[in-house]
């Protein structure tokens, strides 16, 4: 699917090369580009309070990842306004690392992808630059994508804890708010920065022996995408 998603411009291209978007037209159109995705708050789910802070330290890292799929677009006629209802595919995970005075080092790779659906209002206020708020809501359409590694085998294969680290923390569904900024270029070409941000706890917290605790562990990242606009015939 992601290798499909990839080759979605260079069909658009093909198909609007040279169109210009009129703003009483409807447009469908293809984009693609890369996420950077972190989860939050992964440490007070996984590491009791007994544990002093002083004796380990952690890090939260972001994600690199694919993002891509269709949209639609409208501008109204003799306005500043525009929506672009959308159909995403994206990765939205994120790493967790752990060192501690034991030399025990190891880390957790969230690697969650979801399949959005929402809506981006656009403002224009000059030429082809934009401004655009939305919502989605975000399905894990993989939810048990976590990887283990670390340095210490001996205290466990790290195949053996990461399948029982699946069995307990698990990647639900998502909602988005999306604020970004854009530009249309006249031809068809669409370029978007986003700045995407979870309202919900990503991370399911199943009964456990590890004394791991429900939390809320809420995502958020950027996405930066190419687009083309092709003309409803």
């Amino acid at each position: 699917m992601k290798h499909f998603l990839f080759l979605l411009p260079a069909l658009g291209l093909a198909a609007v090369l040279g169109a210009q978007p009129e703003h009483d037209t409807w447009f469908y159109g293809f984009k693609a580009g890369v996420t950077r995705h972190q989860i939050n708050e992964v440490q007070t789910t996984i590491i009791p309070d007994v544990f002093s802070e002083e004796t380990y330290q952690t890090e939260h890292l972001p994600q690199l990842g694919f993002a891509g799929g269709l949209f639609f677009y409208h501008r109204f006629y003799k306005s500043r306004l525009a929506v672009q209802p959308e159909i995403l595919f994206a990765s939205r995970g994120g790493d967790f690392h752990y060192t501690d005075n034991r030399d025990l080092d190891y880390t957790i790779q969230f690697a969650y992808q979801y399949l959005s659906l929402g809506t981006v209002v656009k403002v224009y206020p000059a030429a082809g630059i934009n401004f655009g708020l939305g919502a989605q809501v975000a399905f894990n359409v993989a939810p048990d994508q976590l990887k283990y590694t670390s340095n210490m085998p001996e205290l466990g294969p790290d195949l053996q804890i990461q399948q029982s680290l699946r069995e307990v923390l698990t990647g639900r569904n998502d909602i988005n708010l999306v604020g970004q900024v854009g530009y249309d270029f006249n031809f068809g070409l669409q370029l978007e920065a986003r700045y995407v941000l979870g309202l919900s706890d990503v991370l399911e917290t199943r009964a456990n022996g590890f004394n791991f605790i429900e939390n809320a562990n809420r995502g958020s990242g950027f996405q930066l995408t190419l687009g083309w606009l092709i003309e409803f015939p």
